[in-house]
């Protein structure tokens, strides 16, 4: 006769969740708006540089014309949302094997 023993650690691990939807933006529209933006900021600093000497005036110019393009960057590339079902999730314990 073969008795095998088989040995477990016990966590106490309470968890419960309800039933629910989530909303997450949708991570690759934001990457080409934070692109739009990067981009249009590098063009906007080029321009400015080589353009106006004074710095008051540059960081005028580069604060009004930074907010137009996050503005026009975000019409270009709006927030989605997609929408994420949680179900129902009840744990009381885990068990984790041990040798």
């Amino acid at each position: 006769v073969s008795i095998g023993l088989i040995l477990f650690e016990v966590d106490v691990n309470f968890q419960f969740t309800l039933p629910k939807v989530t909303n997450q933006i949708n991570n690759e529209q934001e990457i080409h708006y934070l692109n739009c933006i990067e981009a249009r900021d590098k063009i906007i600093h080029e321009q400015t540089f080589s353009t106006i000497d004074n710095p008051d005036v540059q960081r005028e110019v580069l604060i009004t014309l930074k907010e137009k393009a996050i503005v026009e960057c975000r019409e270009k590339f709006p927030q989605i949302y997609s929408e994420t079902h949680q179900s129902f999730n009840f744990n009381l314990i885990d068990l984790k094997y041990r040798y």
